[in-house]
């Protein structure tokens, strides 16, 4: 299956994801150090685009794994229902992220990956992605998340193999900078969590 193919479907399964998780905020997005690739039987090119979901059902984000969840369900069902991805059904295999206190992640990236997966969908902390990316590319699997904001996606070292549909930090405080000027003030104070991705927002 060409990866053009793949990586279209794949935003329309991250972006409903990022749709129904609304405004919810990405706290976990403090550096971390990636662990190591491995070997595993990912992207076989059986003819079936198989997604493994890597968002959070336990962890400090477990709050936002049911409309994340819900978001690629409604993707997958409706991408099958106008008759999937190369006249094959779009096959989905759930896990969990949960946070970067546990390796919930890389446990479920090499299950996901052992299961011949073509894509991982997650994860919604930019500090969990950056634990599992390089073993997830590494694989020759593409990687979107719904929620990362961390700047330094921008300019990993993926193989062209990690995509998000939200925009980077730096972007995010801009916009909201530019609002409040627009609205006529000239001052104000900045309230914002003290780690990576409230410093992110708030420089």
């Amino acid at each position: 299956m060409s990866r053009p193919i793949i990586l279209r479907s794949l935003v329309v399964v991250g972006a409903a994801s990022l749709a129904l998780a609304g405004c919810s905020s990405d706290s976990g997005s403090s550096d971390s150090s990636a662990s190591p690739s491995a070997e595993s039987s990912a992207a076989q090119g059986d003819g079936t685009l198989k997604i493994g979901t890597l968002l959070p059902q336990t962890g400090s984000l477990a709050f936002l794994g049911p409309p994340e969840f819900a978001g690629v369900d409604l993707a997958v069902e409706e991408i099958n229902a106008a008759g999937g991805v190369n006249d094959a059904q779009v096959e989905s295999i759930v896990g969990d992220s949960g946070d970067t206190s546990t390796n919930i992640a890389s446990q479920t990236v090499d299950r996901q990956l052992s299961q011949g997966v073509d894509a991982i969908i997650g994860a919604a902390s930019s500090a969990v992605s950056l634990t599992v990316i390089d073993k997830i590319t590494s694989a020759g699997v593409q990687q979107v998340s719904p929620a990362n904001t961390s700047p330094e996606f921008s300019t990993y070292p993926d193989k062209g193999l990690y995509a998000r549909t939200a925009p980077p930090d730096a972007f995010q405080g801009q916009v909201l900078g530019d609002l409040v000027a627009g609205d006529g003030n000239t001052t104000m104070a900045i309230l914002a969590l003290d780690d990576a991705y409230g410093t992110g927002l708030a420089d």
